[in-house]
């Protein structure tokens, strides 16, 4: 047996564990032809590397080991997010793969400057925790919030009154920024689409392009006003380049988005014109816009007129692509275009 078979096993083994599946034996046994006996001998193998524990019950039952490590530091103003990671999070990181190492990075530095510059925090937290299948981390801060933030700036930069929901919304195209003599507003962007899952939580709001669920956050103690949580698959085959790739051009810059629509509207399901006049506001400067419906049971006549009648009639040279539709999204958005 090849060792790239045995780390085969091994992994499918960790993710039926993972998944809390009692039957991890019998499905291993049955997807590698191995016997009963050679899957538990790897099982006892990763016990003892410290990979897997065991765990309190009447019938054996097994979990991943985690390993985390806290970080906490007083933003004084000479904090600098890439001496951070190569003093605390890069030594973590040893034996990663390049591009696994590479995505943290950006991700880590990125998030990690955003907190610093921009969060008005006195302390800043960090929890690293890592597994033989993924590895997470948390940044959380003591600051104003990220969305309240978005308000106060819109507020007193522009003279627009928004919600926090709202606030949430303007991240999804990825240009925003409250400081644009500074920054581009890609960060948030391009770590949410390299990252597993990505999760921004702050004043009862979250912004994420994945289901959210409690446990995102789970296990990180201390005050916060804003908390940034990223999860990252061990093995990924992701990188930053493919990332970057699927959204940039090389001459003209990042060009191409894309919007989760069922997450950017409040109820998921947009419906009047004013909604689809803020999503375009987002996405005027594009030159390719692709619209995720996945989740969205329904859309409204006014708001499909609106962005694919009005607003494209408008912008002929822009181009939208429509995934995730289902059949009543898809029957709406025909209508109009075909009406008209």
């Amino acid at each position: 047996m090849s060792i790239s078979n045995a780390e085969q096993i091994k992994q499918y083994i960790l993710k039926l564990i993972d998944a809390k599946d009692k039957d991890f034996a019998l499905k291993a046994v049955e997807a590698f032809g191995v016997s009963k006996s050679t899957v538990y001998n790897y099982v006892k193998k990763m016990c003892e590397d410290n990979v897997l524990e065991k765990t309190e019950g009447a019938a054996p039952s097994y979990a991943l080991v985690n390993v985390t490590h806290e970080f906490e530091y007083s933003n004084n103003g000479a904090l600098g997010e890439d001496k951070i990671f190569r003093a605390d999070i890069q030594p973590l990181l040893k034996g990663f793969e390049k591009n696994v190492f590479s995505a943290w990075q950006y991700a880590f530095t990125e998030m990690m400057n955003n907190a610093i510059e921009h969060s008005r925090a006195t302390k800043i937290a960090v929890v690293f925790s890592t597994n033989a299948l993924e590895t997470s981390i948390v940044i959380a801060d003591n600051g104003i919030g990220i969305f309240k933030n978005i308000q106060i700036f819109l507020k007193e930069e522009r003279g627009k009154d928004v919600t926090l929901e709202e606030c949430v919304s303007l991240l999804f195209a990825g240009k925003f920024t409250t400081a644009e003599k500074f920054h581009s507003g890609e960060g948030i962007f391009f770590t949410s689409h390299l990252m597993d899952e990505f999760v921004i939580t702050s004043d009862d709001m979250f912004f994420s392009r994945n289901n959210f669920t409690d446990a995102t956050v789970k296990g990180f103690h201390g005050p916060s006003s804003t908390i940034v949580s990223m999860s990252l698959g061990n093995q990924t085959k992701k990188s930053t380049k493919e990332v970057f790739d699927r959204f940039a051009d090389m001459e003209e810059g990042f060009i191409r988005t894309h919007i989760p629509i069922a997450h950017m509207f409040a109820y998921g399901n947009p419906i009047s014109r004013s909604e689809a006049r803020r999503l375009v506001a987002l996405v005027a400067e594009f030159k390719e816009i692709t619209l995720d419906f996945t989740g969205v049971e329904e859309v409204g006549q006014a708001f499909c007129h609106e962005l694919f009648v009005v607003w494209q009639r408008n912008n002929p040279n822009v181009t939208i692509r429509v995934v995730g539709a289902c059949e009543d999204v898809s029957f709406m958005i025909q209508r109009v275009q075909n009406t008209n």
